[in-house]
């Protein structure tokens, strides 16, 4: 008998690839033959993913009259490209990951009556899974309670968390001991600007001059402000690891002590599953504000803090620094607390909804 095939539909950032791609390793150890559309941005993620994909067309509506109509011939296209590689494949299920890239697809999907899931990872439902939801077959959430989702699709709605990447994994915390190094952790730097690049190393430069020994800073930072953040942090005594990109995450959250980071649901669920307190600063600009929607679902555990951006000044941040450093309990309560908004088996539970959707349409 022939393995089903599952297609999947994401694009454009590692937040909606990253998740994509954590499912088809899941889906390929159950023997289903996946295949996923994305775009050109998407294409970039995918050099060691060892996983077979169409590139499609995509319409972006930002900016002038010109570029919503050649956004709009975009869309046309990649709709078009969809249904040609879809007729092909013959897909059990269609899964579409959010974004403009899910958008051709998950409509082609519908009108070949192909079963469909949106799997949203933020805990504000996004404007694409918005104009989708009412057609899907089934809508899984990365939190359990997401907002905007219409209430006649509430029914639709199962909640299965969020696919991580493999490397991320649960681990012990052990809070800072007296006097001994405390090793920061800093990420989300593309995003970074002016709170990351300057506000932090301010905040660094304020501490007590034994604290700021302690502190062993790991920062993700904008290549072009790289040279001026390192200046800054000079200022201080602290021991600094710049880099435009992280490696080894897996390792990295492992042996941090805090981290502060901007509010993506990879970041928000990552930060869960390895079990770290974390600050949380959401990107003032993300569509919707729908990164404080994730921080604040950490914030309810009891397992992160949240500060907005406009409010966050090197003394406020140098004194929540500070106490929280200086009283470790508190730390090692937010590691505990955090632990219980993350789904392990997220790829599991998503895999097990679409193997209940392939064998309702067998049945038809």
């Amino acid at each position: 008998m022939e393995n089903s095939k599952v297609v999947l539909a994401a694009g454009g950032t590692g937040g909606h690839l990253f998740p994509a791609l954590a499912l088809a390793k899941e889906l390929s150890i159950h023997g289903e033959d996946v295949w996923l559309l994305t775009d050109k941005r998407g294409h970039q993620f995918l050099k060691e993913a060892n996983l077979s994909n169409l590139l499609i067309p995509v319409g972006r509506f930002d900016g002038s009259l010109f570029h919503k109509i050649k956004g709009l011939w975009g869309l046309l296209q990649g709709i078009i490209a969809s249904f040609h590689h879809l007729r092909r494949l013959k897909p059990s299920v269609v899964v579409g990951f959010g974004g403009h890239t899910s958008l051709p697809p998950l409509i082609a999907a519908t009108v070949l009556r192909i079963p469909t899931v949106i799997h949203q990872a933020d805990a504000y439902l996004g404007r694409t899974n918005r104009l989708l939801a009412p057609f899907v077959t089934s809508i899984a959430t990365s939190f359990p309670h997401v907002e905007k989702i219409p209430s006649s699709c509430t029914k639709k709605v199962a909640f299965t968390g969020l696919p991580l990447r493999p490397e991320i994994k649960s681990a012990d915390y052990d809070p800072p001991k007296d006097k001994g190094p405390v090793h920061l952790l800093i990420t989300g730097g593309s995003q970074g600007a002016r709170v990351f690049g300057e506000i932090i190393p301010q905040a660094i430069q304020l501490l007590d001059p034994t604290l700021q020994k302690r502190l062993h800073i790991t920062q993700q930072c904008r290549p072009e402000s790289l040279e001026h953040t390192q200046t800054l942090y000079e200022a201080t005594q602290a021991t600094v690891e710049l880099a435009p990109f992280l490696d080894k995450m897996g390792e990295r959250y492992k042996k941090a002590h805090f981290i502060i980071s901007r509010a993506g649901a990879s970041s928000v669920c990552e930060a869960a599953l390895v079990g770290r307190p974390i600050l949380f600063v959401p990107y003032p600009y993300a569509m919707d504000d729908h990164q404080t929607y994730n921080a604040q679902q950490a914030v309810d555990a009891e397992g992160a803090w949240v500060r907005q951006e406009k409010d966050l000044t090197p003394q406020k941040l140098a004194t929540l620094l500070s106490e929280l450093i200086n009283s470790p309990w508190q730390l090692q309560r937010a590691a505990v607390n955090i632990r219980s908004i993350v789904t392990p088996d997220a790829a599991q539970r998503l895999s097990t909804l679409i193997a209940h959707l392939t064998a309702q349409k067998e049945k038809i």
